[in-house]
């Protein structure tokens, strides 16, 4: 409901009425006061670095979904692992580089360099 309020939006079976008196619980201190505490716990690691499980920016789409994606955009030579759709997903804006916690960085370096050994053998 409250990210219909910020959009504007109202629904067609919410009178007026109703929707008035959310719109005045969403603006007092105490609604902002508890979304900000909300947010603030969302993000954290209640026991400390890499206590949490691992967030994502991958949306409602499967792994294998974004599998699928980046097999597109490699060259058909090149070998697909499902593993390479994890550093995608737990990036700022998918670059690969810019982990969005902790846990992602724990998991994604021992997997790297299993990787990059598994690839140098003969």
């Amino acid at each position: 409901m409250h990210e219909l309020c910020t959009l504007g939006l109202r629904l067609d079976f919410v009178t007026n009425e109703a929707w008035n008196r959310y719109h005045d619980y969403w603006a007092s201190v105490d609604f902002r006061a508890k979304f900000e505490k909300a947010s603030y716990n969302r993000k954290g690691e209640k026991g400390g670095p890499g206590t949490s499980p691992s967030k994502h920016t991958g949306g409602t789409r499967s792994f294998r979904t974004y599998g699928d994606t980046l097999a597109l955009d490699k060259d058909e030579d090149d070998e697909v692992n499902p593993n390479d759709a994890f550093p995608h997903v737990h990036t700022r804006n998918h670059d690969g580089v810019t982990f969005i916690d902790s846990r992602s960085v724990q998991f994604h370096v021992p997997q790297l360099l299993l990787r990059t050994k598994e690839r140098a053998r003969p």
